[in-house]
Order: C-alpha cells, then structure tokens, then sequence
C-alpha cells in the first residue's frame, strides 16, 4: 500500500470511528455507516422505486394495506361507517446479512488518486445493494450458513418476494396454460389482483431478460458506465397492457406484477457494521460488512407471479 493511499485510508477510517484493535479495526460511528448505507440505496435505480424502511425493531409486524373506496351514504337513513382497510400484520424478522470481501493494495491505491472517500463507500456498498437485489428476487431460505457454491444468487442467504409469493400461492404456473400468449398469462395475473388496483397505474411487470429481447430499449452510454446503480431497463413498449421493466437478477421466463411500492425491504436501524482486517502478509486488506434486514410484501394479494414462461 502507498503512503499517501495509507493516509487517506487513515482519514476514513478515523471518520467513521475507528479503533484498532491488533490487525484489525471497527468503525463505531453507526449513524455514519448507516448513512453511507442508504447512500447506495438513494444511487440504486431499483431501490429507490421500492419500498425502503429503516425500522428500530428487530422482529415485529408490518400491517398489510388494502386500498380504500370512495363512497356516499345517505345519512337520513344510516350513518356513515368507516372500514378499517390496515389488515393483518406481517411478521418481520431482521436478520443479519454479511458482505465480506478482500481488496489488494494495488487495488486499493487506485482509490487514492480519487476521492477516496467516495470512491471506497461506491465500489463497496453500489455491490452490496447489487447483492440485496439478487436476494430480494432469488432468496428462498435463511440457512445457518449459506453456501455460495451450491446457491450462487443467494438462494441460502434469505427469503426473498418471490419465494414469500409462491408460499401464498399468488402465481400462475405458465406450464399449465398451454398456448398461452404472454399477454393473455397477464390478464389472468390482473384477474387475481383487486379491481382498483387493476385501474391504478400503479401496476407494473417485471419480466425477466429473455422475455424483453425482441423489445426496442433506449440504453444511454451513462447506463453502460453505472450498471450496477442504473440496474432498471424499460422497455419502449407495453406488455400485456402493462409498462415491462427488467431488474437485475430477476428470472428467466418469469413476469412479477405488482406495484414498485408494495415490495418493501426492512434495515434494523443501528445494525449496520463495518471493520477492516490488514493482512500484509497477502498484499491485502479484508472488509467486513453486515447488516439486519428483512424482505416484506406491502400486501401479497397485490402481487402476482407468472413463472414456467416458455420462450
């Protein structure tokens, strides 16, 4: 490591409240680390669609919202009645997440000729929220200990939407509609989800990649120099009646329908860690980064999977 690059290193690190302990150190500054957090949140094109929380509960219940009606009463012959459309609680359970990586000392003196301070927080928390979103879509359990080997989009590491959806039985099998249309697989979709909703504007699909390949897309070269923050492709046309956009990680052959803002991602505040180990001996310096979260649907009777496309 250079010495200007083991300056800046320095500075950062008493920053955020380090303190060394042998070869390695811990930051203790929690509001710090949770701001650089939800710095990568706000540049994540995916995340800032999405429902982000910041909960001081570890393990509690959300309330799943139905949508309200407009309506008239005439009041000479019955009185107005308020309907409770906060329904039943969904449990949320934060549970902590590890993001550990090792950085070389070349690589870490590229930093230095930069702002080191942001260019250390991008490159580690923009993979970081990249990993989160692959859960998100691809996360089936939480295991003890996960195996990157045998799951490598994290299925081990939590359960993510799709996985709580097809526990709720909210899909539709495209394997058993035969001969039909990707059009006609989202009508039975908008089907099961509730009238006004259907009429909202608020529904979208998310389709997996090879289900948008004969779609013309607008890429700006920006995009292609942040894929990893501009994560969200639009398709120029509608699909099923619907805007179609593809995020990354999702599926092949499936179609997710439902509204940005009914999936929701829970941070148990204060959780958020960081520390640094020095390993001279490897040219190396190791970073560990973890973090309690939850996956959570807003309400699962406003989501609809489609899954088993054929293409």
């Amino acid at each position: 490591m250079e010495r200007i690059t083991s300056q800046k290193f320095a500075e950062y690190k008493n920053k955020l409240g380090g303190n060394k302990a042998g070869e390695s150190e811990y930051m203790h500054d929690f509001a710090k680390i949770e701001s650089i957090l939800n710095d990568g949140i706000q540049n994540n094109a995916f995340l800032r669609m999405i429902d982000v929380k910041f909960t001081p509960l570890t393990l509690n219940q959300a309330h799943e919202l139905s949508l309200p009606v407009v309506s008239r009463t005439n009041t000479d012959n019955s009185a107005r009645e308020p309907k409770n459309y906060v329904q039943a609680g969904v449990d949320f359970n934060c549970r902590q997440v590890n993001f550990d990586t090792k950085v070389s000392y070349q690589d870490l003196d590229k930093f230095a000729d930069v702002d080191f301070e942001k260019s250390i927080n991008d490159s580690m928390i923009s993979e970081f929220m990249q990993n989160i979103i692959m859960i998100g879509f691809n996360g089936e359990r939480w295991a003890d200990d996960s195996d990157p080997v045998q799951n490598p989009l994290g299925q081990d590491v939590a359960k993510g939407w799709i996985a709580q959806l097809k526990e709720k039985g909210q899909m539709i099998n495209a394997a058993t509609e035969q001969g039909a249309s990707i059009n006609q697989l989202i009508a039975k979709a908008l089907d099961k989800l509730p009238v006004k909703l259907r009429h909202s504007g608020e529904l979208i699909a998310i389709c997996g990649d090879n289900l948008l390949g004969g779609d013309f897309v607008n890429v700006a070269y920006s995009d292609l120099q942040s894929a990893k923050t501009n994560n969200v492709i639009i398709p120029q046309k509608l699909i099923g009646g619907l805007k179609a956009i593809n995020v990354s990680y999702f599926p092949k052959n499936a179609i997710l329908v439902t509204a940005l803002s009914n999936l929701a991602i829970y941070f148990k505040k204060d959780s958020s860690r960081l520390f640094f180990q020095n390993k001279p001996r490897e040219n190396a310096l190791e970073v560990y980064f973890s973090t309690d979260l939850d996956f959570l649907l807003g309400n699962h009777l406003h989501a609809v999977l489609i899954d088993g496309i054929s293409t």
